[in-house]
């Protein structure tokens, strides 16, 4: 009877397993979790407005996030955002990969957040619900253009410089340093001086200076906060 009933239940994993990996093979699989993710991710925005915390961008487009909203100006955020997310959306169906980082984490967080705010539409980043709501049909949306643009790939198409594009957000990356570093002294000088000080330890050591900035900083902070 013990037997049989182990029998079962790896036959029942085996077969949950099988239906798991049928779904994940789909096209609506996709829609999904671009959803969810996107769901998330423009939700993860409404908080930072709110608490200044919760951002899924990375550490670079968040700063010029806040900037874009101190100064009331999104033209650059929008420029800079806008372009990552048309280039990983037409990515994604050439080389079969979706860049996260790209296209949810820089366009959807940031880029189509920043395009409400300059057109008025607060409301959308207003209120937890709605920006659930409203990052779920972006999701919707995209994965839709991911899904048409690829049936209409030709068969056998190559995807040439796509290898050079989905480096492209790492090198420009490394230029975020000095942004980072002049945020930080803006927010405390102890913050500010540990992000030079782990900014110069990582370029004498041929280490990206964004790196070294973000993590001198909280160092230096933590310190200071312990301290005062």
């Amino acid at each position: 009877m013990a037997e049989n009933n182990l029998s079962q239940t790896i036959d029942e994993k085996v077969d949950f397993r099988d239906k798991a990996n049928n779904f994940l093979m789909k096209d609506n699989a996709l829609i999904v979790f671009m959803m969810l993710a996107c769901a998330g991710a423009f939700a993860g925005t409404h908080i930072f407005l709110k608490y200044h915390t919760g951002s899924f961008s990375t550490t670079s487009v968040t700063v010029m996030l806040k900037g874009a909203l101190d100064k009331e100006n999104y033209s650059a955020l929008l420029g800079f955002t806008g372009g990552f997310l048309l280039a990983r959306i037409l990515e994604g169906p050439l080389v079969g990969i979706l860049d996260i980082g790209g296209s949810i984490m820089t366009g959807v967080a940031t880029g189509l957040p920043a395009l409400f705010l300059s057109m008025g539409y607060n409301i959308v980043l207003d209120n937890f619900l709605l920006s659930i709501l409203v990052g779920a049909c972006i999701g919707f949306v995209l994965s839709v253009i991911i899904l048409i643009v690829r049936k209409f790939m030709p068969k056998g198409y190559g995807s040439l410089g796509t290898d050079v594009m989905m480096g492209a957000g790492n090198i420009i990356g490394e230029w975020f340093g000095p942004i980072i570093m002049l945020a930080a002294l803006k927010y405390n000088f102890v913050a500010g001086l540990g992000s030079i000080i782990g900014g110069a330890i990582c370029h004498e050591k041929g280490k990206p200076l964004i790196g070294g900035a973000i993590l001198g900083a909280m160092i230096f902070g933590w310190i200071f906060s312990l301290i005062f």
